[in-house]
Order: structure tokens, then sequence, then C-alpha cells
């Protein structure tokens, strides 16, 4: 995945030279999981999450090595990254409702929080490593080899997933039809305002914020530097990603959780404001620091706001509430689209400014329609 986020915008970018472009290409990815997402949580609900984990790694080992093949025969075109981008998202879209709900039923309650931070802790390992491998790689070679590097991974993931043992899960098996349990889903969600306020909530750090990552291609080039700079840059966001990840994971409890998160996504909205001050005075190296506080903040944000999901929602219903917020990471690439055509017409500061002032606007209207976040 790590691999693909810096190889695709480099890809793009050296395509097109447009930020619009490359949000665009995230774009694509994102329709499957705007359209399929929720029903991933209802696959995840429905059938054996082991075996749908290891069907949706198969799916994306193979979208990679076709874009691979395709790179290293000098064949690639934009629409072939546009098509491959969509299959990749098809693969997202019952990935994360899958394996996140396993989760819970392999921990105690009480240590749901370090087992999430862990989980975390693993993923920005590879964000640590990977990219930064990946910018090596493209400097020396092309973006083809860094796609052969993640269909590798992809192949030692799923091999991996063969020999855990996953926990039965829990309460009966719907014999209900896939879009019954769907809007059984909606329903209990639409019953309980603290999950759907924690859902729009992430839209801030983990939909708009998130989508900054477009104009990197942007920001680097502005900058005079050669675009596999972006690879490093995100290492160094992993950075911080451990580091919140490991403080919060060393703790045995962890109250206010309403508070710190709300917390970590001002920080994240504010770290975006950042960026753009750093292009006005020209400073790259201000990206560094900047995108630490960009891992802290996202980690944290991401673990506080599972946590709670988790801890008060039914094992049977966790698929479909996970996937709700995958829609949250769906809608991702809209906010990178208009940040990106923003970016195009004023420059990458006011693209960044533009998403900083998305994420305020959604955490202060969570606040003013359920200010009770605050003490969960």
């Amino acid at each position: 995945m790590h691999a693909d986020m810096v190889a695709r915008g480099v890809l793009v970018w050296e395509l097109t030279q447009s930020s619009a472009a490359v949000g665009g290409v995230l774009g694509a990815r994102a329709v499957p999981m705007l359209v399929f997402g929720i029903f991933g949580g209802v696959a995840a609900d429905r059938f054996d999450r082991k075996r749908l984990l290891m069907v949706i790694q198969s799916w994306s080992l193979a979208m990679h090595a076709i874009m691979a093949a395709l790179i290293l025969m000098d064949a690639i075109q934009l629409w072939h990254v546009y098509v491959l981008a969509v299959g990749l998202g098809g693969g997202m879209a019952l990935n994360q409702p899958v394996r996140t709900s396993i989760v819970p039923g392999m921990v105690k309650k009480g240590e749901l929080t370090n087992a999430l931070m862990l989980n975390s802790i693993a993923i920005n390992s590879t964000r640590l490593i990977g990219p930064a491998i990946i910018a090596f790689v493209i400097a020396l070679t092309n973006t083809g080899a860094a796609y052969l590097w993640s269909a590798a991974a992809y192949a030692l993931v799923l091999w991996f997933t063969t020999r855990i043992q996953m926990p039965e899960q829990e309460g009966p098996r719907s014999t209900a039809s896939p879009v019954a349990q769907l809007m059984e889903g909606f329903r209990y969600m639409a019953a309980n305002r603290m999950v759907l306020a924690l859902v729009v909530l992430g839209l801030a750090p983990l939909s708009i914020g998130f989508a900054h990552q477009t104009l990197l291609p942007q920001l680097v080039s502005e900058f005079g530097r050669d675009p596999s700079a972006i690879g490093y840059i995100i290492s160094i966001g992993a950075i911080g990603g451990l580091t919140g990840g490991l403080l919060i994971a060393s703790r045995r409890t962890f109250p206010n959780k309403g508070k710190v998160m709300i917390g970590a996504s001002l920080l994240y909205a504010l770290t975006l404001m950042g960026f753009a001050g750093a292009v006005e005075v020209n400073i790259l190296y201000l990206a560094f620091p900047l995108m630490m506080l960009v891992g802290v903040s996202q980690t944290t944000f991401r673990a506080m706001n599972t946590t709670i999901l988790m801890e008060t929602t039914p094992d049977h219903m966790r698929g479909r509430v996970i996937a709700a917020t995958l829609l949250d990471s769906g809608l991702m690439p809209v906010a990178a689209l208009a940040a990106g055509f923003i970016a195009d017409q004023y420059g990458v500061s006011a693209g960044y400014l533009a998403l900083s002032a998305g994420c305020l606007a959604v955490i202060a209207l969570v606040l003013v329609i359920y200010p009770k976040v605050l003490k969960l």
C-alpha cells in the first residue's frame, strides 16, 4: 500500500505534471470504496474473515503485479493507472472492515486500545521503511520496480495470514439478505448518535486531512527537488506515527479519550496550515517536523476513534460500523481532487490551507451537534 502511494504519485506527476490528475487517480480508487465499501462490512459480519483477508490480499497482489508489468514493458498509459486504481479500491473496500473487526475478538476489552496501537505501530513501521526504500528504488530505476516490490510484499503478507489463528466470530451468522443486513447496520448507526458523531468526525483527519498527500509531488517540485523525495517525507511521518503509537501502547489505561481525539484532530488541521507556511517562507526542511506531527496526530486520533467504536459495538455489527468509517476514506479523494485543483490554480500553499479549513469545519460541526464527544 505504501509503495503504491509513493509510486502512484510520482508516476502520475511524471505523466501529467498536474496535482489535479494525482487527485483524480485517487478519486478513481475511491469509487468502489464509496459504492461497495459498506458492503465490505456486511461481508465481514457474514463470512469467515480469515478467508476474506486471503482473497483480498491475492487480489491486491495481482493488481500491483499488472501495474509493474505495464511500466516495465513501457506500455503504461494514464487510463491504465485509473483502471487499476479502481481495482485496488475494490480490495480496500473489503480489507479495512474485515481486518479491524478481527482485533476485538483476539484481546480483552481493557487491552483494546493497546492492541489497536500495536497494530498501528506495525503499519507505521512499514510506512517508515517502505516509502524510503521505494524512493531509493525509483531514483535508481523506475516506478515499475517499486510495484514489483509491493507485489512481493503482498505475497509475504498472504503467507503470514495463512499462519494466523483467528477466533470464531461471536453471535449467530445472519441468514438475511446482504441488503437487509446493510439496512440493519444503517438503523443501528442512525439510532446511536455517538457512533454517528464518531464516523462524521473521522472526515477531518482521515478524509480531508489525509488528502494532503496528493499535494506532495507539487510540494517537492516547487522546491526544485526530485519527486523521489516524497518517499522520505512520508517515512518521516511514520516516525511520528510510531512515536504516538508507542506512547499510547505503553499505558495500561487511557482516560478522556474524547478530549484526546478532538485535540489530535485539531493538531492535524493546524499542522496542514504549517505546510502552507513552509511554502511561503521557502523552507522545505520544515516539512519534516510537520510530517512528524501529522503522524502523531493521525495515529492518536485513529486509536481513540476506533477504540470507542469497537468498545461500544457488538461483534456481529462491527464490520458494518467499521465499513461506515470507510466512507470517510472513500470521500478523501473528493477532498484531494478539490485541493489539487486549488493547488494547480493558486499554488500548493492554497491547497494546504483549503484542507486545513475543511478539517476545522468538520470538527466545529461535530462539537456543535454532539458536544458530549468531549466526555467519551
